[in-house]
């Protein structure tokens, strides 16, 4: 199952991983990346930062890649399966 991602809440920039590649999914509301407060928690997770299709923020310019980079599921980029599937995976991790 593939599973639409960004790097904060409200990014344009949205990429594609398999939920296979997402670990330790918990609800939040700081963003991966420049740890930007987003209005209300949103599910998120990390993932290797080289396991995505697509443009999110991400550079590698803090250290030498592959490493764990956190990203943001949201309700909108997901078709309804794929949301409840990654929202219960994050509600057994709690």
């Amino acid at each position: 199952m593939k599973v639409n991602i960004r790097r904060q809440w409200n990014d344009y920039r949205i990429a594609e991983v398999d939920i296979s590649d997402l670990s330790n999914l918990h609800w939040d509301d700081i963003s991966g990346g420049v740890r930007a407060r987003a209005p209300r928690p949103f599910i998120h997770g990390y993932i290797p930062c080289d396991s995505y299709n697509g443009d999110i923020a991400h550079s590698c310019l803090h250290g030498k890649g592959p490493h764990l980079i956190k990203v943001c599921v949201t309700k909108t980029d997901n078709d309804k399966e794929t949301f409840a599937a990654v929202k219960q995976l994050a509600e057994t991790i709690e």
